[in-house]
């Protein structure tokens, strides 16, 4: 069980690592809509070029973060059952909720996304408003998002299996949802 939870510590390593990154989409989103804000007040100019990267980098955040959201358990879920269930209880609903729910959807995502991306690539897709950008940078971006977000329910699913053999205790953020306490950071 050590090997595979290295492998669930690897993935969580590589799921901060995009996090980071993207963080850094959320800075340069931040300053475009401030720069588009500014520009029309004082300039009464605006740029549609400028209006459409918002959007592009509000969309890469956004695939780019559901990993990051799983792993810190501050994705949505319904916590009705949870202090109830116990520790082991909880652990037999994310693993169940990791192999039907996560897994399943991730990797059909990842596979029509690599296929929408591919054929943008073959057939010279670009945006109307970027004349220079490929249509397949951005769409390539879905499928990269739910791949992370499998590999990432990899590891939760990975941990699960190893509290329910006895390896491990869930993180503590998972404890405050049996005790019923605020779920902290």
């Amino acid at each position: 069980m050590d090997g595979w939870l290295r492998i669930a510590a690897g993935i969580d390593a590589l799921t901060r690592a995009v996090a980071r990154i993207a963080q850094w989409a959320l800075l340069a989103n931040a300053l475009l809509v401030a720069g588009n804000a500014i520009s029309r007040k004082l300039f009464s100019a605006s740029a549609l070029v400028i209006f459409d990267l918002q959007w592009h980098f509000f969309a890469a955040v956004v695939l780019l973060m559901a990993a990051y959201t799983l792993q810190r358990n501050e994705h949505v879920r319904v916590d009705i059952l949870a202090p109830r269930l116990g520790e082991r209880g909880l652990a037999w609903l994310d693993l169940l909720g990791m192999m039907l729910i996560v897994l399943p959807l991730s990797l059909f995502m990842t596979w029509v996304g690599t296929q929408a991306t591919i054929e943008a690539l073959l057939i010279g897709e670009r945006y109307w408003v970027f004349s220079d950008l490929p249509a397949w940078v951005m769409k390539s971006l879905v499928p990269v998002g739910f791949l992370l977000l499998a590999l990432q329910g990899v590891a939760e699913a990975i941990r699960c299996v190893a509290c329910l053999k006895g390896g491990v205790t869930r993180p503590v953020h998972r404890h405050q949802l049996i005790d019923g306490g605020p779920v902290g950071h």
